[in-house]
């Protein structure tokens, strides 16, 4: 009887487990699709140049968008990488570079962040103090869904509209056999892990 009892509880112990692992590979080859919101673009008043990254098309993405007439004003957002070095003032120099008139580059030094809720506050008083009433917010492909939600209700206290896209030619190469390189895996597993941990600190709510 008493064998029976164990064979039953390590049948359970391993049907348990067995659920477990799938269920975790599903959720793990889930994020994209999970992480990731549908690129939007509407005309705005301002482009918010907030996915300042060398492996990105960032800048490429918003000198098109500013050419094509979706915005009048740029602004280039960043917290110090090192030292009074802000990767801010290098993306403005660079969309200056490629025939954006300087006039209409803005930079915003922002601290460095205990969490995204925290920087987006900072931006949309920025935005506020500016008089602008729409803005679209350029991040990183894994980020978009949650910032688009977060960024979102934040604006929406300051009565400025948002919409938060990203470079598409970002989302192919991030997505594409994304399991298989170690920067790839880090980025989706950094965004996911990012979302239940804000939600434990009202800051960052």
């Amino acid at each position: 009887m008493e064998l029976k009892v164990k064979r039953k509880f390590l049948r359970t112990i391993i049907i348990v487990l067995a659920l477990f692992i799938i269920g975790s590979l599903l959720l793990f080859f889930s994020l994209p699709r999970l992480l990731i919101a549908p690129t939007q673009v509407e005309k705005v008043d301002v482009i918010l140049h907030n996915a300042i990254d060398a492996r990105t098309t960032t800048d490429d993405y918003v000198a098109e968008l500013y050419r094509l007439g979706y915005a009048g004003k740029i602004v280039c957002i960043s917290p110090q990488a090192s030292w009074e070095t802000y990767p801010a003032d290098y993306a403005r120099k660079h969309l200056i570079y490629m025939g954006i008139p300087e006039q209409n580059i803005m930079v915003l030094h922002l601290p460095i962040p205990d969490c995204p809720a925290g920087s987006f506050r900072l931006i949309a008083d920025y935005v506020y103090s500016q008089g602008w009433k729409r803005a679209l917010l350029i991040t990183y492909p894994q980020q978009s869904r949650y910032e688009g939600w977060l960024a979102g209700k934040i604006f929406e206290k300051q009565k400025i509209g948002l919409v938060v896209t990203y470079p598409p030619d970002d989302e192919d190469e991030l997505t594409t056999n994304w399991w298989r390189e170690h920067w790839k895996v880090q980025r989706m597993i950094n965004a996911a892990i990012v979302i239940p941990l804000d939600r434990f600190y009202s800051e960052c709510r």
